[in-house]
């Protein structure tokens, strides 16, 4: 990623990416006048208030009634839910960047001089391939979204099908760019973590950073995926859904651990190397314990330091850091209970009513 001239005097401190263009999704974040979470909300309100005008043309209400009683017309709710997932996928992106900016001296201190950690849209060969091949595909997708048995159909309700067709567009060329951006950043960290970190073996909390980066990567995935299961949360928890929690939570430990395995095996290769070159001092020191008066303390150090390098921790993270993993899955549980509550609200304020 490339730092923007703002963000750049805020960290005045972190490595000069290439001069190259910065990401397209952060480019509402760094233009609008208010924070992460003010602009976050007001595209939220912009997505659902398009598909207020859209559904006003096209005659389709938002309240329908059910033997149940009043509820959400279902592409209403679904253009709800859409939106959100749009505004969840920019909006925890953009998150996740200003925390990296935020630890980005910590991330210098132990790379060698000059070298970015942070990828550029510039690095992949042709940025504008990717998003056109997710345009295309989301075109041809909003049937999934407007077919429905009740109410106008696809020919009928032309400015909602308009609607739904853009966000599928935008969510598709959403989806392709993450996969290869993700691709490209994770072989980019890779190549950086191979050739140019700097591990101390007996300060391993220097690479906590990276663990918090990898945690905030499975945040993104754990808090986009709680909003996908919104589109499911009215058929209830089943074992289905249940199955779907699992694998949604798994891929986001997956995330998590994939994204910290090139730094654990070269922790795990710096701890070879010094066991071996430390053991090699020792076996040399045995024969001369007695003869030298001074070896047997040099000899007592170096059992003390073995035994600090073999204690040393072989993965980039602490207690804190996993507390905050397993905090961030519990996102994955917040539809069903949002949906359980919700209905008990609805059903004391119809009883109220009566």
């Amino acid at each position: 990623m490339q730092l923007t001239s703002q963000e750049l005097a805020a960290e005045p401190s972190a490595p000069t990416p290439p001069a190259r263009a910065d990401y397209a999704e952060q480019a509402l974040f760094t233009r609008s006048p208010f924070n992460l979470w003010i602009t976050t909300a007001l595209l939220y309100l912009a997505l659902v208030g398009a598909y207020g005008v859209a559904a006003f043309l096209s005659h389709l209400p938002w309240i329908v009634q059910t033997p149940a009683g009043a509820v959400l017309e279902p592409r209403a709710r679904l253009a709800l839910v859409l939106s959100l997932i749009v505004c969840t996928v920019l909006g925890m992106q953009r998150y996740s960047r200003l925390k990296d900016l935020r630890e980005a001296p910590a991330i210098a201190r132990v790379l060698d001089p000059g070298v970015s950690w942070m990828m550029t849209e510039g690095s992949a060969k042709r940025p504008w391939l990717v998003t056109g091949v997710g345009l295309v595909l989301g075109a041809g997708m909003p049937w999934l979204f407007v077919s429905n048995n009740r109410g106008p159909g696809l020919g009928q309700a032309l400015a909602v099908t308009l609607w739904f067709t853009v966000v599928a567009m935008l969510l598709s060329a959403l989806f392709c760019r993450g996969v290869v951006f993700t691709r490209l950043g994770v072989r980019h960290a890779a190549n950086v973590i191979r050739n140019h970190l700097t591990i101390d073996l007996l300060r391993i909390d220097l690479l906590y950073p990276w663990g918090r980066s990898a945690a905030r990567s499975s945040l993104i995935w754990f808090t986009v995926s709680a909003a996908t299961c919104l589109i499911f949360v009215s058929d209830g928890v089943s074992i289905y859904t249940a199955a779907l929690l699992v694998v949604c939570a798994g891929f986001g430990v997956w995330t998590f651990v994939g994204g910290l395995g090139s730094i654990h095996t070269a922790i795990r290769a710096a701890k070879t190397a010094e066991l071996d070159r430390v053991c090699a001092q020792i076996a040399a020191l045995k024969p001369v314990l007695d003869s030298d008066p001074a070896a047997p303390a040099r000899f007592q150090a170096l059992l003390a330091y073995e035994a600090r390098i073999a204690a040393a921790p072989e993965w980039p993270f602490d207690q804190t850091i996993l507390v905050r993993l397993g905090a961030s899955a519990l996102i994955l549980t917040v539809p069903w209970f949002g949906q359980a509550i919700a209905g008990l609200v609805v059903e004391r304020f119809g009883h109220l009513l009566r």
